[in-house]
């Protein structure tokens, strides 16, 4: 669904709360609001309890966002996150089956009990069941393990949006490359084109997703300028799970490497749409905001994280918001500017 307007940001909370009216969370769940959701539609009982809480939580998340908007970063992680828990819930409520507000009552992370870090960067969210957990499996179909460790500063390694600055800030490579092209070849063979910054071009892609080398070979003869095309080896029988195409709603199109975490002190990974992965990042801010560690962040003195985050938080509040409605309706909610060729 693509919609002109000079306000996207704007005019895709209108879209948000167009079901925050009852009537129309309810006719949703009907299948009656463009009837491309597939969750089947729940007996009527059940139906009018899932569309109010629908509603009502669209409501609050977008009084959470407001309220966001009014004050600086020194508070507004804390109330984005409120936001997005609320947000989080209604895709829960709406496209889970039988499940309503009162089964998930916790927001489903936690600080490391031995402590928090010491540096924003190190700070860890573990995940303990709640909302998260239920959220990613109805939106990405599967679940984190319980007790998987999530560290800030690679959660932002995944964001295509942060990747350039990621790379300067940090002076490491992202977890992301520009995507020039994918496309199936003959003998289901997967051909895959893409735009690494400047330098060696194999070396600047493996630096990032050092999987690809696993089950992709490099087709020196179509190199150019520009793109870098590799070739799916005949053992790869269908597209990697460790990574995914991604394209952000403002633009662009991108390979995002897998999110790596901590199970057990074992290194695991697993791919996970950027703006799934937001809801961590932004329950760490939230966490760092009551305490005093984020202080020292918000002065600036010892470290320019901060500056990465604000980044972060522009990117965040205008993704997240913009998943659910596309999970709330089943099909993609696209914003464009209209402009004038003279």
């Amino acid at each position: 669904m693509l919609t002109w307007t000079d306000q996207p940001y704007t005019t895709m909370w209108a879209h948000l709360r167009f079901l925050s009216h009852e009537f129309n969370s309810r006719r949703l769940l009907r299948n009656d609001l463009g009837r491309a959701r597939k969750q089947p539609v729940p007996p009527d009982d059940l139906l009018n309890r899932k569309a109010a809480q629908l509603a009502y939580c669209i409501l609050q998340a977008h009084e959470y966002y407001q309220a966001a908007e009014t004050v600086t970063i020194n508070t507004s992680p804390l109330l984005f996150f409120y936001g997005m828990l609320s947000l989080a819930k209604a895709v829960i409520v709406a496209n889970h089956p039988l499940m309503l507000l009162d089964d998930i009552k916790f927001h489903g992370l936690q600080h490391e009990k031995n402590g928090r870090a010491s540096t924003l960067d190190n700070q860890t969210a573990i995940l303990n069941r709640g909302v998260y957990d239920e959220f990613v499996k109805v939106v990405a179909g599967f679940r984190f393990p319980r007790g998987a460790a999530f560290q800030f500063k690679t959660l932002l390694s995944i964001s295509p949006e942060l990747s350039a600055t990621y790379e300067r800030y940090y002076l490491e490579k992202s977890r992301c490359i520009y995507l020039h092209d994918i496309r199936s070849e003959s003998q289901n063979r997967i051909n895959v084109s893409v735009i690494p910054p400047a330098g060696p071009f194999k070396d600047e892609a493996y630096a990032r997703i050092p999987e690809l080398a696993e089950h992709f070979d490099v087709q020196p003869q179509l190199q150019h300028q520009r793109a870098l095309s590799f070739i799916s080896k005949p053992t790869l029988n269908s597209p990697p799970e460790y990574a995914r195409e991604y394209n952000p709603v403002v633009g662009g199109r991108y390979i995002v490497a897998p999110l790596p975490f901590m199970l057990n002190n074992v290194e695991v990974r697993q791919y996970v749409s950027p703006p799934v992965s937001d809801y961590i990042s932004m329950y760490i801010l939230s966490d760092c905001v009551r305490y005093q560690l984020w202080g020292s962040v918000v002065q600036g003195k010892e470290t320019g994280v901060l500056g990465i985050t604000d980044l972060f938080v522009a990117a965040s509040k205008r993704r997240f918001p913009n998943l659910i409605l596309n999970e709330l309706h089943g099909e993609i909610f696209e914003y464009g500017s209209p402009g004038r060729l003279m």
